[in-house]
């Protein structure tokens, strides 16, 4: 941890392990998961990188939108929901599932998921996105996910949503499922670090600012 994390107000930090590969990667469906978001990730990680040459990753643009956002977003709402279904399917007799599945076998296989962040590559203050903070309650919402599912019915009509917050919470949201799955597998270009940043009652001040979706 450096002198600049301490005076930001994080007193430690440790990287989140790859709990799933180390509870199914014996199984072959597990690898076919782990393959594609290897393959997805990163031409996901660039996209955004490119954006960032026209709109700064700084929290005063968090409600900046375009197609190109919203893409994006469609992207990420896809490649979330392949690998869950995955492991979801693959660990329940379930089919048909949807955001509540994933949200619960997320709940159930990594308890303490409400506390990992992903540290963003950015001068700016408020540097830190813990995108499954509410998880175990049932009552919250994934925002991202909710403007996912409005872009695909229109865009035209919710464009909007496709803002960098989503875009941001969306990207983090599967870079840390990929840590889960391959250890510090996500770390580098647009999170440099994943895991746990103590102490919580400390980092308000330093998250990047969420979008709520209609």
């Amino acid at each position: 941890m450096s002198e600049a994390d301490r005076i930001q107000g994080y007193t430690s930090y440790s990287s989140c392990k790859a709990k799933l590969n180390a509870k199914y990667a014996k199984n072959l469906w597990f690898h076919e998961a782990l393959g594609y978001l290897s393959i997805r990730y990163y031409p996901i990680e660039r996209r955004i990188i490119d954006t960032l040459r026209y709109v700064e990753l700084a929290p005063e643009n968090s409600t900046a939108f375009s197609y190109e956002f919203g893409s994006i977003i469609r992207d990420i709402g896809s490649t979330f929901s392949s690998v869950l279904d995955k492991f979801v399917k693959n660990t329940t007799k379930k089919s048909n599932l949807d955001i509540r599945d994933y949200r619960s076998f997320l709940a159930k296989e990594i308890n303490d998921i409400d506390s990992i962040a992903a540290k963003l590559t950015t001068p700016f203050k408020r540097n830190l996105v813990i995108p499954f903070v509410a998880i175990h309650n049932d009552k919250s919402r994934l925002n991202w996910w909710v403007a996912y599912n409005n872009l695909k019915h229109s865009e035209i009509d919710n464009l909007e949503d496709g803002c960098l917050s989503n875009v941001i919470y969306g990207v983090a949201s599967i870079a840390i499922i990929y840590n889960l799955i391959q250890n510090r597998a996500a770390e580098g270009r647009l999170f440099p670090l994943i895991g746990y940043f103590k102490p919580l009652e400390n980092l308000g001040p330093f998250i990047f600012p969420e979008v709520s979706v209609g």
